[in-house]
């Protein structure tokens, strides 16, 4: 057998192997998202804002949206590219309910969840959380998020410190044109 005749078969088989190999794409069964993540999915994309800061300043803050992991989560990323951005994903079934993980600035991660909403209005409450002690760890304990309209919307976070609310943040945003 020639040399270009073995040297053919062998490109030919490795040809083959990778169309088969891409035809035989695994096929994975998501999880229905709960209904309400479909209201963070149509915030998608660059918001500003502000909000009077712990000093009682006016201080403007940018917020992004990008829904990820294959429709199943949003990502928000609060004071974005900044020292003091913050990362909340919203993500859970309608098994699960709507939950948030909020990874903040202070180095703990509280989970909220969902617990009321009316269309317009979605009010997150503490359910649990990674680094946190509730009786002593400074945390976000809870979220409202109200939608406006198309084009604002507005924030309020709840921090918590030894057991009580000690700061309320509020923050309004419109979308970036």
């Amino acid at each position: 057998m020639s040399k270009q005749i073995v040297q053919s078969c062998f490109i030919l088989a490795i040809f083959i192997s990778f169309n088969t190999n891409a035809e035989e794409e695994i096929q994975f069964k998501a999880q229905a998202a709960h209904e309400s993540l479909n209201q963070f999915k149509h915030l998608e994309g660059e918001w500003v804002g502000s909000h009077t800061n712990h000093q009682g300043e006016e201080e403007q803050v940018s917020l992004i949206y990008r829904t990820v992991s294959g429709g199943t989560a949003v990502e928000e990323r609060l004071f974005a590219d900044t020292p003091k951005e913050m990362i909340t994903v919203y993500h859970g079934s309608e098994d699960s309910g709507l939950l948030m993980t909020h990874y903040c600035m202070l180095g703990n991660q509280p989970r909220l969840k969902l617990t009321k909403t009316n269309g317009e209005t979605l009010e997150f409450e503490y359910l649990d959380g990674a680094g946190i002690d509730r009786k002593v760890t400074g945390h976000m304990g809870g979220m409202k998020l109200k939608l406006i309209d198309s084009k604002t919307i507005e924030h309020e976070w709840m921090y918590y410190e030894e057991g009580e609310i000690k700061n309320l943040s509020k923050f309004t945003f419109t979308r970036k044109e």
